[in-house]
């Protein structure tokens, strides 16, 4: 079977590392430039064969590898197996459909994908590339899918600010398996309807399913606020799950319907406010209104080096005010998805918001994604995802 044509590239040095990622710096450049996503061959200083990938002229990171094992082409019956075998740990090992008809199929390198993201949602497969390569790979991709989920429905929905990041067009792919409008799922025997129009990522945040469980059980007879609430996921598991009230916020009036939908899908009142969550919570504060149960749940804050520092500073901010809307004693359920801040770096922003809020948080977890987001340990970029359950005592 006829694998992808393969470019010859060079490294500068030897090979030392599994890492995944091979760095600009380090790789001799063709004289004749090949296209963003050329599908590469690596040799080392030396001549040795080091892997099998994609190849970026123009980013840091010049090389993704899929593959180190010389014997193995990039071919369908590649995707096939990687698809399968990251099936096999969602369905065999982690039986998640026993509880939720979605899971994350593909979680980039963790799953040994680079640069690819699969949500299934119900029978619907959501393809989202990341990097140029899968615009010659993206076809093996959907075939292997449609072997592996027969009946299932394959849609590539590829984000615009990646193709101008990467300078190509995932358009003829996007046409060929175009997403239905939505899809309606089930996750901790709640229905949601998933927006695959104007939804963010993929459509939903699978991420979150066990972290939603949890936070949904300690809710039962409590108030909540649900705070950057998006679809509602959180707020409408608590109502769901018996929680006095849930009150959802979010600055996304395109979210906020999708979150009223929802909840009278499930039969449960979830009240909505359009509001930036800064501002909201100022009001709270001055109107002394608080929740038993506070869920902060914000989009990405630092996505290269650069913004880390306002990233800390919002999350300080941020979180400085939800403690202060948290009756004594009650619970903030807290979250980072920003992964180049550390677990130990979001820690020490909540114990320096709650010096200056004049709490003290008592942690009783801390979690990450669900474990269909798996992490391979030649790759910890892979892990995220913080989110920190605690109680809020005064000082």
């Amino acid at each position: 079977m006829a694998g992808l044509k393969l470019t010859r590239i060079s490294l500068k040095t030897k090979r030392n590392s599994r890492h995944p990622w091979i760095f600009s710096k380090m790789v001799f450049h063709p004289r004749k430039r090949p296209a963003p996503g050329t599908p590469v061959e690596v040799y080392s200083r030396d001549g040795d064969f080091v892997g099998r990938g994609f190849y970026h002229p123009d980013r840091t990171i010049a090389v993704r590898l899929l593959t180190e094992d010389p014997g193995e082409p990039l071919d369908e019956v590649f995707f096939y197996e990687r698809l399968k075998a990251a099936k096999g740990l969602r369905e065999d090992v982690l039986r998640i459909p026993e509880k939720s008809d979605s899971y994350r199929l593909v979680h980039g390198e963790g799953d040994g994908l680079t640069g690819l993201a699969v949500d299934k949602f119900g029978e619907v497969l959501v393809v989202e590339p990341f990097i140029a390569g899968y615009v010659q790979a993206g076809g093996m991709v959907a075939a292997a899918l449609e072997e592996l989920y027969p009946g299932h429905r394959i849609a590539f929905r590829p984000d615009p600010r990646t193709e101008k990041g990467e300078g190509a067009s995932f358009a003829a792919l996007a046409a060929a398996y175009p997403a239905p409008r939505s899809v309606r799922i089930t996750e901790n025997g709640v229905r949601f309807e998933v927006n695959l129009e104007t939804g963010h990522k993929t459509g939903y945040f699978l991420d979150q399913r066990d972290n939603r469980a949890r936070a949904a059980s300690l809710a039962r007879g409590r108030r909540v606020f649900d705070l950057f609430c998006y679809s509602g996921g959180f707020g409408i598991q608590a109502m769901f799950s018996g929680a006095e009230s849930a009150l959802g916020v979010d600055l996304d009036e395109k979210a906020l319907e999708t979150a009223a939908a929802n909840a009278r899908l499930n039969g449960v009142n979830l009240a909505v406010r359009h509001e930036d969550v800064f501002n909201f919570l100022r009001a709270a504060i001055a109107e002394k209104q608080s929740a038993d149960v506070v869920i902060v749940d914000p989009s990405k804050l630092a996505g290269v080096k650069a913004e880390i520092p306002r990233a800390l500073k919002t999350y300080d901010d941020l979180n400085r005010l939800a403690m202060q809307v948290v009756r004594p004693g009650g619970i903030i359920v807290t979250c980072s998805c920003s992964g180049l801040i550390s677990e130990q770096q979001f820690m020490s922003v909540l114990a320096n918001a709650a010096g200056e809020a004049g709490m003290e948080l008592q942690v009783f977890d801390v979690t990450g994604a669900a474990p269909d987001h798996p992490v391979r340990t030649d790759f910890p970029e892979g892990k995220y995802l913080t989110a920190v359950f605690a109680r809020v005592l005064p000082g």
